[in-house]
C-alpha cells in the first residue's frame, strides 16, 4: 500500500495586544472590550513558512535565504512582504478564477495566509512568544530522493548519465545521452524522479528523460497518432502476456518522453491513477539537458530513478508524456517589439485522462492556456497562467477527482502569449525578430503532459462515478 505524502523556526519574548475603549467609556466597558492580539512570527507565521516554504527555504536547500528561524526570516521580512503580496511566491502562477482548481501539489499561499504575512510585516515583525513556535521540521538530506518518502522506500533503479563539462563561457547547450540500465526482465514504473547531482544544478536549466526501446506494432501506431480515428487504446494496456520479441519495431530515433527535471519539478507519480510507464528490459535510457554557462566550468550528471511495481503487479492503464502543441509552435515567428499569440490544436485519439498542467515557454513567455474543446463542440478551460515565469517550470499537478476525464475526438487547445517588448523584463533584446529554438533566446510553447488513454467503458464509468458524487454533494450541501 502506497502512502500518502505529506507537506512539509527562535528568539526572545514580544507580544502585541490592542485594546479597543470607546471613547468616555467607564471601566466596566473597558474589562469587557475584546482583546485583539496582534499577529507574531512564533504564532502565525513560522507554521506558514514551515507548511510552505521551507522546502525550498533551508540550509542547503535550492533557495537563495533559508527561511527556518526568526534570525534568518527578519532581514528579509519586508522582501518576504513583497514577494507574497505581489504572488510571486511560493511560486504557483496559475489563476484562481478560472478552470480546475484542485491539485495535489498545491503549494500557493491562502488569500488569509498572505494576509497574515503582511499584517505580520506592517507590525514590525514581532518574534512573539518562544513557546509558541512549532517543532522544528526534520528534512531529508537535499542529496536524498524527494519520491523516496511518498514510497516508503529508495528507489529500485537509478540510471546515471555519462561525465560531461559545460565549459564556463558558452551559448547554450544541449547535452543529448544515452545510458542502459541493468534489469533483466520487462517492469512496470510507478513513479520516476530525475535530478542532476548538487554540483551540476547551476549550470542545468531542464533536464528530459528519454526511453529508447522496441515497441510493438500496434503500440507504435498508437503512440504516432495524434488525430482521432480508429484507434484502440487497449493496445497500451498492461497485460501479462509479453510482445513477441520478433515482431517488435524500433523506436522513434528522437525517443520518448520518460521523466523531467526542472525548477519547480522533479518528476512524475502514476499510481494515484493506477497507471504506470512501462520499461522493456534491455531498454535505453537518454536525457536530453538544456545547459547554461555559469562563468565556471562544471561537471554535469544527471540522475534518473525508478520506483517499480512489485513483479506480477499490473497497473491498470499505460501513462504517456507528450509535448502538446510542440509541432504548431514549430511555426512561431515574432516580430520585435510585439506581443504574438499562437493556437495549437491536438486531437485526442481515445478517452483520456489528463493528469497534469505544465506549460512551457522561454523567455519571452508571458501567458498560456489550456482548453478542451469536446466533440460536441462546447470549451471549457482547464486551466489559465496570466503571469508565465521563465525561471520555474511549475508542474501543477490535478487532484486525482478533479483530473480532466476527456471523451474520444477532444481537441486540446493550447494558446501561448510571448511578449517581445521592451516592457518584459525578461526580454534579452527586443529589437530581436524571434522563432521556434532551443535556446533560451529563441522560444517554445508547448505544454508537458501525462495522459492516460483508457477504454470507452472506463470513460464511461469514471464520468458517472463523477455525476454521482456531484449529486451526493450538493444534497449534502442543501
Amino acid at each position: 500500500m502506497v502512502k500518502g505524502m505529506t507537506n512539509r523556526w527562535s528568539g526572545g519574548l514580544g507580544l502585541l495586544a490592542v485594546t479597543a475603549m470607546a471613547a468616555g467609556a467607564g471601566p466596566a466597558s473597558a474589562q469587557s472590550a475584546p482583546v485583539q492580539k496582534g499577529v507574531t512570527f512564533a504564532k502565525d507565521v513560522a507554521p506558514i513558512f514551515q507548511e510552505k516554504c521551507e522546502i525550498c527555504h533551508r540550509p542547503d536547500g535550492m533557495a537563495p535565504m533559508s527561511l527556518v528561524t526568526y534570525s534568518d526570516v527578519r532581514p528579509w521580512a519586508r522582501s518576504i512582504k513583497g514577494k507574497v503580496g505581489g504572488r510571486e511566491m511560493p511560486p504557483w502562477y496559475i489563476d484562481k478564477t478560472v478552470g480546475i482548481q484542485h491539485f495535489a501539489n498545491d503549494r500557493s499561499l491562502t488569500d488569509e495566509q498572505i494576509d497574515t504575512i503582511v499584517r505580520w510585516v506592517d507590525a514590525g515583525a514581532p518574534l512573539g512568544n518562544e513557546r509558541d513556535l512549532p517543532a522544528p521540521r526534520t528534512w531529508p538530506s537535499d542529496d536524498a530522493w524527494q519520491y523516496s518518502e511518498y514510497f516508503g522506500r529508495p528507489p529500485d533503479l537509478i540510471v546515471k548519465s555519462p561525465d560531461y563539462v559545460m565549459p564556463a563561457v558558452s551559448q547554450d547547450r544541449w547535452w543529448e545521452v544515452r545510458g542502459e540500465p541493468s534489469i533483466p526482465d520487462d517492469r512496470w514504473v510507478a513513479g520516476t524522479e530525475t535530478r542532476p547531482a548538487k554540483r551540476s544544478r547551476k549550470v542545468v536549466h531542464h533536464a528530459t528523460t528519454y526511453l529508447f526501446q522496441k515497441e510493438s506494432p500496434a503500440t507504435a501506431k498508437f503512440m504516432a497518432s495524434l488525430r482521432a480515428g480508429d484507434v484502440d487504446a487497449s493496445v497500451l494496456y498492461p497485460s501479462a502476456k509479453q510482445d513477441d520479441p520478433a515482431t517488435l519495431v524500433d523506436p522513434s530515433p528522437s525517443g520518448a518522453s520518460f521523466s523531467e527535471w526542472a525548477v519547480g519539478k522533479n518528476g512524475e507519480l502514476y499510481v494515484e491513477h493506477e497507471a504506470g510507464q512501462f520499461l522493456r528490459a534491455g531498454a535505453q535510457i537518454g536525457w536530453d539537458i538544456h545547459l547554461n554557462a555559469s562563468g565556471e566550468s562544471t561537471p554535469v550528471e544527471i540522475e534518473t530513478a525508478f520506483w517499480f511495481y512489485p513483479k506480477g503487479t499490473l497497473p491498470k492503464y499505460r501513462a504517456t508524456m507528450y509535448a502538446i502543441g510542440n509541432a504548431k509552435a514549430r511555426d512561431i515567428d515574432i516580430p520585435p517589439g510585439e506581443v504574438s499569440r499562437l493556437e495549437a490544436y491536438t486531437v485526442l485519439p481515445a478517452p483520456a485522462i489528463i493528469v497534469n498542467f505544465q506549460p512551457h515557454m522561454h523567455l519571452r513567455g508571458k501567458a498560456f492556456s489550456m482548453e478542451a474543446i469536446y466533440p460536441d463542440g462546447h470549451t471549457e478551460m482547464l486551466n489559465y497562467v496570466p503571469r508565465y515565469a521563465f525561471n520555474w517550470h511549475v508542474n501543477y499537478v490535478y487532484a486525482k477527482d478533479a483530473a480532466p476525464v476527456l471523451p474520444k475526438g477532444t481537441i486540446i487547445k493550447t494558446t501561448a502569449w510571448h511578449d517581445n517588448t521592451s516592457s518584459n523584463k525578461s526580454n534579452p533584446d527586443p529589437a530581436q525578430w524571434v522563432t521556434y529554438g532551443q535556446r533560451s533566446v529563441d522560444e517554445m510553447a508547448h505544454a508537458n503532459e501525462v495522459v492516460i488513454y483508457i477504454t470507452q467503458a472506463d470513460y464511461e464509468r469514471i464520468t458517472a462515478e463523477r455525476k454521482q458524487k456531484a449529486a451526493g454533494n450538493t444534497q449534502q450541501q442543501q
